[in-house]
């Protein structure tokens, strides 16, 4: 009993831990397969995860990238390759191949994916200007398009 009472505590501090972490303002820096630097501290941010195995990710793409360019300077736009089963050489090919100007980031270690818990791609979230979350949906969706019109240079047509 004593044993199972033990495990409980232990899960229930590991929830309270993760919820948590959810809710504090999160921030990326890297370096992109460009080989950009971008910091989004400070930045209303528009993250993608994705994987070019993904058949959505990938019918997704030339909408994303109509967003990367026509993207206020108020809005920071990162696509994120989970990595899983990914190599970040595959990525640049997939990337060149259809000539998407996308600053991408490469996740080779996951970090990134769980500090967003992240669980399927794609995945598309939108961070305020301290790093909260304000959207997160599985796929490009209205209400995605809405709160993003704000920070682009012009209206985006559906596809």
């Amino acid at each position: 009993m004593r044993n199972t009472l033990t495990a409980l505590l232990i899960g229930l501090s590991s929830l309270t831990l993760n919820a948590e972490s959810h809710a504090q303002p999160r921030y990326i820096q890297g370096k992109t397969l460009q080989g950009d630097h971008v910091n989004t501290q400070g930045k209303v941010t528009y993250l993608k995860f994705w994987a070019t195995w993904c058949r959505y990710c990938i019918e997704e793409m030339p909408h994303l990238n109509r967003i990367y360019n026509n993207r206020s300077p108020r809005l920071e736009v990162l696509s994120i390759n989970i990595g899983l089963n990914q190599s970040e050489d595959l990525v640049k090919r997939f990337l060149d191949n259809n000539q998407y100007q996308i600053a991408t980031l490469f996740d080779s270690d996951s970090s990134i994916t769980r500090r967003f818990d992240v669980i399927g791609t794609p995945t598309h979230i939108l961070l305020d200007e301290q790093g909260n979350e304000i959207y997160r949906t599985a796929l490009m969706d209205e209400a995605l398009q809405t709160a993003l019109s704000t920070y682009l240079a012009k209206e985006l047509s559906h596809d």
